[in-house]
This record gives structure tokens, sequence and C-alpha cells, in this order.
């Protein structure tokens, strides 16, 4: 695997996903909240630069893994990177948006996140390797998951008992 493991961002990724696959264990809808909000931060990402900056993605030749990576992305991938990458970002959206719900739907979302994780973890450094393999886990950890609430709900409820446990506690410091 070729790249800089030891910069600041590799490390970080990784540190942040090894911290969202123990959320995920702990809590499970703030693992959701988490995975929900990191692919639809992907999306915007991938979405502005590929529009903005398209070659900037012809890096990650330089950092993959595997030869046949290397090759794709310095063949076909380099005609037509805005195409791929805006596809991947709608990807990477839709699984972020069916994340913020309980159900099939979720359940799909997870497969597919487990899938599109996997998938570019051959980038190796490009990908924050293993940072990729440890969020994929931290998904299969969330398809066990039964009792859990679509967490914008879980939000609500919990800034209401929130605000309900602040009420009691006022109204006993006036004594």
């Amino acid at each position: 695997m070729r790249g800089n493991i030891f910069s600041q961002a590799y490390m970080l990724s990784n540190f942040i996903a090894v911290l969202i696959l123990y959320i995920s264990i702990i809590k499970p809808v703030f693992g959701r909240m988490c995975m929900s909000l990191l692919f639809l931060g992907g999306a915007v990402v991938n979405t502005v630069i590929s529009i903005s900056h398209p070659q900037i993605y012809m890096t990650y030749a330089d950092v993959a893994a595997l030869p046949a990576y290397e090759a794709f992305i310095n063949g076909y991938f380099s005609s037509h990177i805005t195409g791929f990458v805006l596809s991947i970002a709608v990807g990477q959206a839709l699984i972020g948006l069916a994340l913020l719900w309980k159900g099939p739907l979720e359940k799909i979302a997870l497969g597919g996140a487990v899938v599109f994780l996997l998938a570019i973890a051959p980038l190796g450094a490009g990908a924050s390797f293993p940072c990729t393999v440890i969020l994929a886990i931290a998904c299969l950890f969330l398809m066990r998951e039964k009792k859990i609430s679509p967490w914008p709900l879980a939000i609500l409820y919990m800034t209401t008992l929130h605000i309900k446990s602040s009420k009691k506690l006022s109204s006993y410091d006036r004594y």
C-alpha cells in the first residue's frame, strides 16, 4: 500500500472510524446518526469536488493498493470522472437519507454502505485503509440492532425528555 499512512488526515479518519464503531456498539441510534451524516457529507463533498476540480480524483491511482484499481482510474475513469463521482455521490446521499429511518429501508442502506465501504477499501491509503473496513463492521453491528427508532425522532424524544427533566429540576430549585 502506497501513500502517507502517517498523515494527520489518515490517522484522524481511522480514529473516527474506531469511534463510530464503538458508538455503533454501545448506542446504535447515535451510530446510525454518525453513519448517516458521514454518507451525506461524503455526497456533498464528492459533488462539489467532482464538478469544480475533477482531476483531484486522479491522485487515487497513485495510492491504490490494487493494480486493477490503478489501471481503471488511469484508464476509463480518467475520461469520465464527473459522471462516475456524481453517481457515487447519489448513492452516498441515498444511503445517508435511508439511514434516517427504521425498517427494511435502513437494512438495505446498511447493506449498501457495507458494499460501498468494502469496494473503496482497495484504494488503500486514498480511502484511509482500514478505515472503510472498520466502518463496514460498524454497519454490520447496526444491521443486528432491532430496537432503535428513526434518529430524527430519537433526537426529538431526547430533547423533549431533557426539557421535561429541566422543568422538574427548576421547580425543586424554588424550595
